[in-house]
């Protein structure tokens, strides 16, 4: 039993000096004399992802979606005249930490539903870019349309830019109004 209480010491006597970081001591008795104890340090980042389409604040989570609404003139009623869109340059940004980033755009199944049976398909849709290292990917027709990649610097993708979308106004559409949903995905490898 002693025996065992000597070994339960000794461990945490040896628990406790295990803990303790490097120490040096120069006993030497002489001028200049200097020691030194070294620190490593550790920092942990972690793989991240983040998109923004619209408005927001950066880096945060927000749930609002903005609604892109375009509306055409009595006298432009399929004219071929291009309509912009009620929200202008619209914000995107894209950070990633793990190489590569990948962005999809998943247009609504049938495009832009309304009046009807009738629907506006995405490629009615015109976009001009701020930021050529941000392209606004192909719309899909309710799949991810073509993969946009966006290249990595020291494994970081880090743009923001503004998408401006067009509606090209080619065709004569019933009276109404149009919905539909286009959802962007932004995926590191």
């Amino acid at each position: 039993m002693k025996f065992a209480k000597q070994i339960i010491a000794l461990a945490v006597v040896g628990a406790a000096f295990s803990a303790q970081a490097e120490s040096n001591i120069n006993s030497v008795n002489a001028v200049g004399q200097s020691t030194s104890a070294r620190l490593n340090f550790s920092i942990v980042v972690p793989r991240v992802i983040f998109l923004s389409v619209g408005t927001g604040t950066n880096f945060a989570v927000n749930g609002a979606i903005d609604t892109n609404t375009f509306t055409v003139t009595a006298a432009n009623v399929g004219s071929g005249s291009a309509v912009a869109g009620s929200l202008g340059a619209v914000g995107v940004q894209v950070l990633g930490n793990g190489g590569a980033v990948s962005l999809t755009a998943n247009g609504t199944a049938g495009g832009l539903t309304g009046a009807g049976l009738q629907s506006i398909p995405w490629s009615q849709f015109a976009l001009t870019q701020s930021n050529a290292s941000l392209p606004n990917p192909a719309i899909g027709n309710g799949v991810a349309g073509a993969i946009s990649t966006l290249a990595a610097t020291n494994n970081v993708v880090n743009q923001s830019g503004t998408w401006t979308f067009n509606y090209s106004n080619g065709s004569v559409m019933g009276a109404g109004t149009y919905t539909g949903q286009v959802s962007y995905t932004a995926a590191l490898p």
